[in-house]
């Protein structure tokens, strides 16, 4: 049998001075999976702090059998994973597969047709429809896994039931608790390599909320206008919010800011404490893994 050999890496590791091993117990330990990432971050529910963070890229990933074989071999090398008694588990998927429907209008016998609103769904593959309440939104988080990735983590983690997520429900959870900007009106952009989520909040209500794939800084700017000349949002005037993989010297953020004055980048949640190992990271990345405490 072919030896496999690790296609992951680590970009990054923080871990709080205050993380003992021992208090796992009352640890939420919250996971973030796509074809091209893996990230893994604990926190402390009688704290509210954040004791450790790790962000793994995965290279040439192609099929969800590929990806099982790379979580397999990382959480083989990766003893703290292999855990069983954390307080809870949380899973997050990362694709751009989803829908928000009101809670009224929810019915969960149609979870493949509230999909096929805003993506392309096939029964012939070995994706699953799952979907998640949100807590600070009146209304239903459904989207779409690979059955065998969520019943993998399932395996790992047999005394307790993971809460699996989009990877939008924490972004919407941390957006509308911690307040990215006062104003009435605020755009919210969360980037990612290759895909983006832009969301539209009005004080302290939700009225936008869509991913999209894109390729070029031309391609991410359009989406963006797009949005705002859609929603018939004035870029001079409404303050923009960024996370995630864009930086002040990025491609990226000197497109956008060619038509996008108002625009400035997001900082950790209010809703966590973090120690001072945590200052390495820019404060707008990694929010919506962050606020998946929040998820409950």
């Amino acid at each position: 049998m072919e030896e496999l050999t690790a296609q992951y890496k680590l970009n990054k590791k923080i871990k709080d001075d205050q993380f003992n091993v021992d208090l796992i117990a009352r640890y939420t330990l919250s996971l973030q999976v796509s074809k091209d990432l893996f990230r893994i971050c604990i926190t402390d529910s009688v704290k509210n702090r954040c004791l450790l963070l790790e962000d793994y890229q995965l290279q040439n990933i192609r099929t969800p059998d590929q990806l099982l074989e790379q979580l397999r071999l990382l959480y083989e090398d990766h003893a703290l994973l292999q855990a069983g008694f954390w307080k809870d588990v949380r899973l997050a998927i990362k694709n751009t597969c989803f829908s928000l429907i009101p809670f009224s209008l929810f019915e969960k016998q149609y979870l493949k047709d509230y999909l096929h609103i805003n993506c392309h769904f096939s029964d012939d593959n070995n994706d699953e429809v799952y979907y998640y309440r949100q807590n600070r939104l009146d209304a239903v988080n459904i989207f779409s896994a690979d059955k065998k990735i969520i019943e993998w983590f399932n395996l790992r983690y047999p005394s307790k039931k993971v809460k699996v997520v989009h990877h939008t429900s924490p972004l919407i959870e941390g957006v509308l608790l911690t307040g990215t900007n006062k104003q009435d009106l605020s755009v919210v952009i969360n980037v990612e390599n290759q895909y983006m989520t832009i969301l539209v909040k009005r004080s302290k209500n939700l009225e936008y909320c869509n991913s999209f794939n894109y390729i070029s800084p031309e391609d991410f700017v359009y989406f963006t206008m797009f949005v705002m000349d859609q929603l018939q949002i004035n870029p001079e005037s409404v303050p923009v919010t960024v996370f995630g993989e864009i930086s002040p010297d990025s491609t990226l953020y000197k497109k956008l800011y060619k038509y996008i004055k108002n625009i400035s980048f997001g900082d950790k949640p209010s809703s966590l404490h973090f120690g001072y190992n945590f200052d390495e990271v820019f404060d707008h990345k990694f929010f919506d893994l962050y606020t998946m405490h929040l998820c409950e």
